[in-house]
């Protein structure tokens, strides 16, 4: 991960999503944050994961505005973490223009071999992985968002 400067006023920190299973299928994920954008206040929106047929590909709504992007969850032990790639902007030919990609993780951090397995999934996506940053969690909003006051 990136261990070079980054002015504190622009990263995120203190994130956590919660998935939750709608009847229809599709997922809502409720995210909780301080967000730099805001003073590094917190905030809190909900977005809509909807699946495919095709495995561990979904469209992504953010904060359900609209604006949905394909996303892959392209490696996961479905334990400790996952490494989901979004394709924001496509090529004329298909091939994506513009795309992120995030390293989840159920605890603050990987294991040695776990890591590695991640650096190695990144390189295959050819994507640089001294761009990642690590999201620090040392001063939460709350133990867990409260889904009854979702934005979005």
């Amino acid at each position: 991960m990136y261990d070079g400067y980054v002015d504190p006023a622009f990263l995120y920190e203190d994130y956590t999503h919660v998935y939750r299973r709608q009847q229809d299928g599709n997922i809502t994920d409720t995210t909780r944050g301080r967000d730099p954008v805001h003073n590094h206040g917190c905030l809190q929106f909900s977005s809509t994961i909807y699946l495919t047929d095709t495995p561990g590909k979904m469209l992504f709504n953010y904060s359900n505005q609209g604006d949905i992007v394909n996303y892959w969850v392209v490696e996961t032990d479905y334990t400790n973490y996952s490494v989901v790639y979004d394709c924001k902007q496509l090529n004329p030919d298909g091939t994506c223009k513009t795309n992120l990609a995030w390293v989840y993780s159920r605890h603050p951090n990987l294991s040695d071999d776990l890591r590695a397995r991640v650096s190695h999934v990144i390189e295959n996506l050819c994507l640089n992985e001294t761009l990642f940053y690590k999201t620090t969690h040392k001063n939460g909003c709350s133990a867990a968002p409260n889904l009854d006051s979702v934005v979005g």
